[in-house]
Formats: structure tokens, C-alpha cells, sequence
């Protein structure tokens, strides 16, 4: 059957007609004062969680972890200072909660319950008739996410925060898996350990989708009024990783595939266990990045191990270049000992390179509008003068106002910043700089050389770097413990720093230190060199540093990929109308080294699209839609380019494909309404629609965004993705009282 390469002139009218009705149907309307929603009607609204039958567990039919302590007592000792244990109790969280509980009414913090007090939650503890209106809401709120609720859950979808289904707790069930109730004794459980294991494992709890439950969130119309709001995601971001071997567009890949439990569960020695195997057990400790906590409730080892974890070179810092300020000459692959021909009293910009190197999410994770991360910078020479300071801490414990920072601004409707982490109030995310998985970003810090550099006694210029972590910001801090009444100092955690001195150009010198990094080691900095200045769009000076990284490890073809991308982003200026040419040539190197590479011919199908061979493009896509069913971003440029071919069932297919990863892609969804609409299938498309509405970013909230930074014009510098800190960056006070989000 002949399919036309273009779609039909009606299906175009009816996708152009649908798209202009989605814009009209929200222009008007999304910059209202949005009104507060009426409290929730269903049972476990607004949470997306549910329990199998629809009706309330009671508390007692939960168990406590106590309960599992006999029998697994290096489990129970693992989990009692985790942050599953502290979720319901700690005030970190508390605070915020208890914001929502106040201003709009106990139902509405179902929504953050789902994952922080579950017990509460499906007991009907969170209810206006409920005989407890504070925190603790159940006798099992101290335990958090305990035990029997994990291992209670028997579905986990991927709709945003607390989208899973969980059943009442059993510890025996029978061959066919149905649950035996009632508080078996230790003797009756031994007795049955595959009843047991059928009651409380499930293949489920070893995905990374079980995960998501509580890891991908969002805040949806019915808690804010507004929309779906997207929040953090590092399951979607773990998908798309290197480490999920699941895409094939990341910089680097894990050489075997490791989900959350390969970083946060992984296997410790064991010798009061029964689930032991040969002598180890899953950690449940689950170490990631919350230092604050266990410090609060004393659990010192916790603490210990957070800091380790965070300082096992999850990310990297490496002062690579320097530039000159007056002609923009780069030095780079600086060492201790580089010897350089600086000009006495002359600006030289030292550029960080600070890369994710382990975390297969983004650095910062997850509540990254309360987290502060930053990289502090010294210059100092030899006679002990700072030349140079940035990212340090004042006597009163609050970061230095122009220090690079790795964070997220939220802004509610009247573009304030949100600083109590209402996520209900959230209008739009302003600022959002952290860094992806297996990405980089580069840090730029100006200096000026001292006066007497080529003389006798000033051998030297000392450049150190840090990337320091503070689990909360100072100010938030201080406001939960002054409710708390409390004192304490949260640690700081280096989790990478570096350190180079620098020679002037001088006989007396020598020849200086030779670098002695082997080329792997050189080609790796370079790369990371090149993918800052990618994420950065700074072009060309990236291909180059992707050839450079090319040169020297020949037999890799990802820096030949990533140089062959540059080329193809440069193209879109028109800077150089030769640049996909360049980058063809740059792709049949690599598929030459490896002709099965899967991201060298994912880019290499995206040039054939823009060299008008759409046709071979999509065969091109579709193989590799075969090989990677779960990456979603090979589906949607098949899905697009079918699209443009004509080829509408087709083009439905990989873009369904898209949603059965992500059921919150608005992009897909933007499609398929008209696709589904011209096959007749109107509740589908009317479904898409909707789902396109809620979960796409709201056109208009970019003029909220730049209300706040017309307001606050010190965060210009920051927005632009090259910018460079000195001694004139205008300090960044800190947004409280009538300049932030009211506690509403």
C-alpha cells in the first residue's frame, strides 16, 4: 500500500486546529490567581497510592519492625538509622509537612505522606475526623517506612510521588502466592521459609521501578490548583543514564548495568542474619546524602558512613585550563609544575572542571532547592596573599553570597522564591543547574597575576579547588532548629577537591614536572573538558576538545561522536555552513572503529535527517528502537521523523512506546492527540490532550521567572551558562521573610 512521504493535508488541519486549541484552551488562564483546590473527596488523595482492594489497612494490621528483629538483626540495625526509618520523624521534612497541615488542612499532606509516613496514610490517620490533627499521626509513625510497608507492595507505577498499590501485610503465603494472615510465631515462620519469602519478596522489590515510587514525584492539581508540576526524578534520570544500559545517547556507559540497589543497597557482611547468603546481605541502610538526620537523632555511625559514601568519588574536580582575560589564549591540561609565560599583573581565568563521575542521577539528586552544594576556589601565592577567594564560609555559618552553587529556585505565582519547600505553591522552576549523569560542568574564577611574578622570591601560584556539601541550606537549617530548639552544626563533606602550583616561565625553573598522567587519564580530562563546554553551548572550542580527547585514546569513538555533535549544534547558527560535513566525516571514523555503536549511529541517523534522508533516518531509528525498546529518546526521534514522512501508524507506535517508559511525557502526548484523533479515535485523543495540558510546562510561568530575576538582577551572572566569578560577581543575599513564599 502506498503511504505518502508527507502527512495529508487534512490530517495537518486537524493537527494544526487541535495544537491551537491547546494553546487557547491555557493562555488564558494559567496566569490567574490560582485558587486553593477543596480537600480531597477519595480516599488516599491526593497521593497517587492505593491499596489493592480500595479501603483502609488498620494500624494494627502493620507490624513493627520489632517484630522482624529476632530473625534479622543486622537488617533491623542497618534500617533503624536510615532515612527510612527517620522519613515520618525527622524535622528537616517535618517542617515543611507540617506548613501544609496547618495552612490547608490534613488531607492535603496525604500527597507527601504516600512516601514519608505510609502507615498514617492508609490507616485513615490523615483524615479531619481523625483523633490526632499533629504529627505523630499512628504509634508506628516513629518507624517511617518500616518494614512491612516495602515489603507490603505489590505494584509500582511510574505517575509520579506514591504511585504504588500495597496490600495488607503477611508473613506466609501459600503456593500461589495468596497471603496467609495473622502474627505467626518465630517457630511457625522457620518452619515455612518459602511461605514466608512468597509473602515478603517479590521480583518487584529488585526493580528500579519499585523505587520510583517514592523517587520520581510530582505535585499534582490536586494538591496545588494549578497543574502537574514535575519534581525531581532520579529514576527517569538513572534510565536515561549510562548505568541503566537502557539509552544510547550518554557520554559514558557503565560497563555492566547497575540499578539504585548497586549504589544504595549494596552487599555487606552479615553474621546475624537469617536472610544472610553466604555471609552477606543487602545493606538497608540505604547511604545517600542526608547528613542531617541521623545527626539529629544522634545515629553517629550513620553519619560517618554518608560522609565516606559522599566522598567516594562520586564527583570530580580538576583545574584544567586556564585562559588569558586580554587575548582569550587557553592554557590547558594545567598540572603542578606547568610552567607558564603569565604577564606580570595580567586577569587569567582558572576554568574547573567538576564532572559526575559515579551518581547515575543528577548531582545535586533530589530536594535540590534546599540542598546547598557548591565549589569553593583559592588563589593564593607564595608569600601567603589571596589573589583570588570564592565559596567560603562567613563566621556566621552562611555561605559566601557569590559562590557557584549547584541548586534549584522554585517560584510560586507571585515569582517569589519558595525556601520552606511548599512544592504545593511551585509555579515554576527558574533556575535549575545541576548536572546530569555522566555530564560536566566548568567553573570559571578570575584572578589577576601578581605584580612581581618573574621575580626571584614569587616562585609560585597555589590553586586550590573543593566541591563541599552541606545537606541543607544554613538559612533553612537555622529555621528548623530554631523551632526544634535545638543546636547543631550540619558537616560539611569535601567530596573533591584539587590542587595545582603554577611556575613562571624561568630558567631557574628547570624544565619543570613533567605530567605523568598516562593518556587514558589525559584523554578522560579532556572529555570531560569537552562535554562542560557542550552543555554549556560553547561549540567549537568543545569539537576541538573532543578531537583532542580523540587523539589521545584512539580506539575510543565516543569523543569522535561527541565532536561530530558539536559540529551538528554549530550548524544551527549557521556559523559555518560546512559543519555537517565535519560531523559526517567525524561519524564514519568512529562507526569505522565500531560499526555497532550504538550512540555513533544514533547521531549518525539524526545527520541523515538533516541531509533530507529522512527515509533512511527512520530505518536507521527503527533498528535501534528494536535494540533499545526503553530509550526514549531514540522513539521520539523515530516517532518524529515517521511523523514527517507520512507515516502515521507507524509514528503512533514509537511514540506509544515513549509512554509505556514515561506515562508523564507531555511530549509524546503532544503528538498523539492528533495522531489518535485522525484515526477516529477520539476518547484517546482527548486522553492525550489532557495528559499534554497537565504535565507540559506552562508557556506563560516563564514571565513569572522573569519577574524574579528583573526583581533580583544579582542572579543574571548565574543564568548564563558561561559566566565567570570574581572578585566584582554581585553577591546573592539570601530571600527570606516578605521576599520569599509566604508559609501558606
Amino acid at each position: 500500500m502506498y503511504i505518502p512521504r508527507r502527512p495529508p493535508l487534512l490530517f495537518l488541519f486537524l493537527a494544526a486546529v487541535s495544537l491551537a486549541g491547546w494553546i487557547s484552551s491555557v493562555s488564558g488562564d494559567s496566569i490567574k490567581r490560582r485558587p486553593i483546590p477543596s480537600p480531597p473527596k477519595e480516599l488516599f488523595s491526593p497521593s497517587n497510592a492505593s491499596t489493592e482492594n480500595g479501603e483502609l489497612i488498620p494500624v494494627e494490621q502493620f507490624f513493627s519492625a520489632k517484630r522482624c528483629l529476632v530473625c534479622h538483626q543486622d537488617t533491623h540495625a542497618a534500617w533503624s538509622e536510615s532515612l527510612h526509618r527517620n522519613a515520618a520523624r525527622e524535622p528537616f521534612y517535618r517542617e515543611s509537612a507540617d506548613i501544609l497541615l496547618r495552612t490547608r488542612g490534613i488531607e492535603f499532606t496525604r500527597h507527601c505522606e504516600s512516601c514519608h509516613t505510609p502507615i498514617a496514610l492508609f490507616s485513615g490517620a490523615l483524615s479531619k475526623n481523625a483523633p490526632r490533627q499533629q504529627a505523630p499521626f499512628t504509634s508506628l509513625d516513629d518507624e517511617g517506612v518500616t518494614c512491612t510497608v516495602c515489603h507490603s507492595i505489590t505494584e509500582a507505577r511510574l505517575n509520579g510521588t506514591g504511585s504504588f498499590t500495597i496490600r495488607r501485610p503477611a508473613l506466609l503465603a501459600k503456593e500461589d502466592g495468596t497471603p496467609i494472615f495473622g502474627n505467626f510465631t518465630d517457630e511457625q515462620i522457620l518452619a515455612d521459609i518459602p511461605g514466608h519469602k512468597r509473602a515478603v519478596m517479590r521480583p518487584l522489590l529488585r526493580t528500579p521501578e519499585f523505587c520510583a515510587t517514592c523517587h520520581k514525584v510530582d505535585a499534582p492539581p490536586d494538591l496545588n490548583g494549578y497543574k502537574h508540576m514535575r519534581g525531581f526524578s532520579a529514576y527517569d534520570e538513572w534510565q536515561q543514564s549510562g548505568a541503566s544500559h537502557e539509552s544510547v545517547s550518554p557520554y559514558y556507559r557503565a560497563e555492566q548495568r547497575v540499578d539504585c540497589r548497586g549504589c544504595h543497597m549494596p552487599k555487606i557482611e552479615s553474621l546475624n542474619d537469617r536472610a544472610a547468603k553466604n555471609g552477606v546481605i543487602a545493606s538497608h541502610q540505604w547511604l545517600g546524602a542526608n547528613t542531617a538526620a541521623p545527626l539529629f537523632y544522634g545515629q553517629m555511625k550513620q553519619v560517618k558512613l554518608t560522609e565516606e559514601f559522599l566522598r567516594s568519588q562520586v564527583i570530580s574536580a580538576d583545574i584544567f585550563a586556564l585562559k588569558r582575560e586580554s587575548t582569550g589564549e587557553t592554557l590547558p591540561e594545567v598540572t603542578t609544575g606547568s610552567q607558564l609565560a603569565l604577564s606580570p599583573g595580567e586577569e587569567i581565568t582558572a576554568e574547573v572542571v567538576v564532572a559526575n563521575r559515579k551518581a547515575a542521577h543528577s548531582f545535586a539528586p533530589e530536594v535540590r532547592d534546599l540542598y546547598e552544594i557548591w565549589v569553593a576556589f583559592e588563589a593564593v601565592d607564595d608569600q601567603g596573599k589571596t589573589l583570588m577567594r570564592s565559596g567560603f564560609i562567613k563566621p556566621d555559618g552562611m555561605l559566601d553570597d557569590s559562590a557557584h552553587i549547584y541548586k534549584a529556585i522554585l517560584l510560586d505565582e507571585d515569582a517569589k522564591p519558595i525556601t520552606r519547600h511548599q512544592i504545593w505553591l511551585t509555579t515554576v522552576v527558574a533556575y535549575n543547574n545541576a548536572i546530569p549523569a555522566g555530564r560536566s560542568d566548568v567553573v570559571r574564577f578570575r584572578f589577576r597575576v601578581p605584580k612581581n611574578w618573574k621575580r626571584a622570591n614569587s616562585r609560585a601560584i597555589t590553586l586550590k579547588t573543593t566541591v563541599n556539601y552541606r545537606r541543607f541550606t544554613q538559612e533553612y537549617t537555622n529555621y528548623v532548629l530554631k523551632r526544634q530548639g535545638r543546636k547543631l552544626t550540619l558537616p560539611i563533606v569535601r567530596m573533591a577537591e584539587n590542587e595545582v602550583k603554577i611556575l613562571p616561565m624561568s630558567a631557574k625553573n628547570g624544565a619543570g614536572k613533567k605530567d605523568r598522567t598516562t593518556k587514558d587519564v589525559q584523554a578522560r580530562r579532556w572529555n570531560d573538558y569537552g562535554i562542560a563546554l557542550l552543555e554549556q553551548a560553547q561549540y567549537g572550542p568543545a569539537a576541538e576538545a573532543f578531537r583532542r580527547s580523540a587523539e589521545l585514546n584512539p580506539s575510543d569513538p565516543n569523543p569522535l561522536v561527541s565532536a561530530a555533535i558539536a559540529e551538528m549544534k554549530t550548524e544551527r547558527f549557521g556559523l559555518d555552513r560546512n559543519q555537517l560535513a565535519k560531523a559526517a566525516e567525524l561519524l564514519d571514523a568512529a562507526l569505522k572503529l565500531d560499526p555497532n555503536n550504538p550512540r555513533a549511529r544514533y547521531i549518525h541517523a539524526l545527520l541523515l535527517r538533516s541531509l533530507n534522508k529522512s527515509v533512511e533516518a527512520a530505518s536507521e531509528l527503527a533498528k535501534l528502537a528494536q535494540e533499545y525498546p526503553r530509550d526514549r529518546e531514540v522513539a521520539r526521534q523515530l516517532g518524529q521523523t515517521l511523523y514527517t514522512l507520512g507515516r502515521i501508524a507507524e509514528a503512533r507506535v514509537a511514540f506509544e512506546a515513549i509512554i509505556n517508559v514515561d506515562p508523564t511525557d507531555f511530549g509524546a502526548y503532544q503528538f498523539l492527540s492528533p495522531i489518535y484523533q485522525s484515526e477516529g479515535q477520539t476518547e484517546k485523543a482527548d486522553y492525550a490532550r489532557g495528559r499534554y495540558l497537565q504535565w507540559r510546562d506552562d508557556p506563560i510561568a516563564s514571565s513569572i521567572a522573569a519577574r524574579f530575576f528583573a526583581a533580583h538582577p544579582q542572579w543574571a551572572d548565574e543564568r548564563i551558562l558561561a559566566h565567570t566569578h570574581d572578585g566584582d560577581s554581585p553577591p546573592r543575599p539570601v530571600l527570606t521573610g516578605s521576599l520569599a513564599a509566604p508559609d501558606k
